[in-house]
Formats: structure tokens, sequence, C-alpha cells
């Protein structure tokens, strides 16, 4: 084939319809009409000599064909947008851009809310799509294009993407306010000894690093409950006696709530960070929401460290501390 017959609008549309994987949406994306796009298909059918999307009962799919091409498309498709993006060119008062953001919902919790004001003030044409965190993927997603960046706790970072580190996160443990068995301290024996409500968001069971930090000095708890998602924890703990371990920044959004303690041992804090792949690492629009995110924890982080100084309600001080090495792939559970 030669390239110089390829019309190269051919391959945005490719895109477009493999992301959308629906003829009337990918027009409405490209600003074409209906008829217009599926002409469009029909001309890449004959480019590569295959179906590329074929309709089904469910809707379109890609053929083996189109989806070996997805990757390629989208790569080729950023490799032309840096040649001819002018240095400095994103100006984020007029640009109409839509960000994929991938978060646990515990980082939508403490991040969002901050980011969707700033965007609204620097970026107000910006869309914002935020889709949740899928540990195993998150590689491929943002390889493919389907997702621009991700936020997670360092551990979950995959190997093949660029990272930042955004804030270190710290754990605490949360109760209900009329708690029945602690008063004014939490000590080892009893965090032990009560039921516990663990939060797992890779759906890894009933083991984490507080696990790791109790069989450091000899110790076990009893967990009675494991759920995938952050969000669920205060419907469960109001009606409960079990007590959960959770990062700092959601804790303190529970405070009017719960009662927050220290944990009575001692456990280390872990990074969240920002991941990128490669190919969007000097895209312009990217480049400042990245930036963006960077100053937005640093200014969240200020007052954090404040409110830390006056510390939670401590552990009893007695309690047994041992420093532990807790295993880096278990930091954002508790």
């Amino acid at each position: 084939m030669d390239i110089r017959s390829v019309d190269l609008n051919l391959l945005v549309a490719l895109d477009a319809l493999l992301s959308e994987r629906n003829v009337t949406r990918a027009a409405s994306r490209l600003s074409l009409s209906q008829s217009a796009m599926s002409a469009t298909l029909a001309r890449l059918r004959t480019l590569f000599a295959d179906p590329l999307l074929l309709r089904t009962a469910g809707g379109m799919l890609p053929t083996s064909k189109g989806l070996e091409l997805a990757a390629p498309v989208k790569q080729v498709l950023a490799d032309i947008g840096r040649l001819v993006q002018q240095p400095g060119a994103f100006n984020p008062a007029a640009a109409q851009v839509t960000f994929t953001i991938a978060a646990s919902d515990y980082v939508e919790y403490a991040i969002l809310p901050r980011l969707v004001d700033y965007l609204e003030a620097s970026a107000p044409l910006a869309r914002l799509a935020v889709r949740a965190m899928d540990f195993g993927a998150i590689g491929r997603q943002l390889e493919t294009g389907e997702v621009d960046l991700g936020i997670l706790g360092a551990g979950f970072a995959p190997p093949n993407a660029r990272s930042r580190p955004l804030f270190l996160e710290r754990f605490v443990c949360v109760v209900r306010r009329d708690h029945p068995r602690i008063k004014d301290r939490l000590s080892l024996d009893e965090f032990c000894a009560l039921e516990h409500l663990l939060v797992a968001p890779s759906g890894s069971g009933f083991t984490a690093q507080t696990d790791d930090a109790l069989a450091a000095i000899g110790r076990r708890r009893q967990i009675r409950l494991s759920v995938p998602h952050f969000l669920l924890v205060p419907e469960i703990l109001v009606r409960s006696d079990m007590i959960v371990v959770l990062p700092e920044r959601l804790a303190r959004r529970y405070r009017d709530r719960f009662r927050i303690f220290e944990p009575p041992m001692e456990m280390a804090p872990f990074a969240i960070v920002e991941v990128w792949h490669e190919r969007t690492h000097r895209d312009p629009a990217l480049v400042w929401l990245r930036h963006a995110l960077t100053e937005l924890t640093r200014q969240e982080a200020e007052p954090a460290a404040a409110r830390r100084s006056g510390g939670a309600q401590s552990a009893a001080s007695s309690a047994q501390k041992v420093r532990s090495s807790p295993r880096t792939t278990r930091a954002s559970r508790s």
C-alpha cells in the first residue's frame, strides 16, 4: 500500500469508531452526518480488507483486526498531534478538551472536589470523565488512551507508566461516636479484640497492611467484613460496633459522625501517585492537568499537616509500637 494514497482523516474516523463502537456517536464526535460516517467506514473496510466493526445484538463489536489497530492508530494520531502542536499553545481558559481520570472512590473523595473547582475556575470549557479504578487494567487503559491519567497507591502503579508523587497518606482508626467499648483511648488489646471492617479496593480479601504491622509484633485482628469501596464504610460503621482503619484524608471527612484514633501500633505511610503513559508525556493539555493536580494536593497537604500536629485522639501510651516494613502492594488497603 502506498502511504501517499491514504487519507489520514480516515485514521481519525477509525479511532472514533473503535472508541465509540457506534456509527452515530462516532459521527457526532467528529461533527459528521451519520451517512458520511457510514461511507467512511466503508472506505476503511476497503483500505484494511476487513470489516473492522460488526453489528451484533449487543451493538457493534470490533473484529480481531479492529482490536489490533486500536492502539497503533491512537499512537499515530498522538504523534501527529505533537508534530503540529505549537509549544505552549494550550490555553486552559479557552480549551474544549475532555480529561479522563481513573481513581478509586477514596481518591475521588479526597481529590476530585478540589479539582472540579479548579477546572471551573481555570478551564471552564473542559470536561472531566472519572472512571472507576481497575488495578489490573490501568496500564493497558493508559496505553490505549482509554484513560489519560490514573491516581492510585504507588504500589499499584503499572510498570510501563510514568508517575509522580502527589501526597503521602497515613492510616487512622475510626469507630462510631457512641461505641460502647472504646472510651478516651484505644489500646492494642482493644484493637485486636474488636471486629474489623476491611476495605480492599482491589478485591484482595481479608489481609492488608494493618495485618502485616500486627504480625510484626506477634498480634492478629478479627476481620468480620471485607468490602471493595471506601464509601460503604459510614453506613456500615454507624450501625455496628466494628472498627475500621482508613486513610486519614477520608477519615477526616467523617469526623462529625465518628471518633478517630491513632493506630496502637506503628504503620508506615503510603504514597498516592499520578500515572500516565509515555505517549501523552508531552501533551500540553495533560501536562497542564498533571501540574494542576500536583499544586492542588500540595495546597491540601499544608492544612492536613497542621491538623496532624494537634493529633487524633492518641492510643494508650503503653501500647506496644514496633516499626514494620509492610508490603508495598497493600499500600492503599487497610
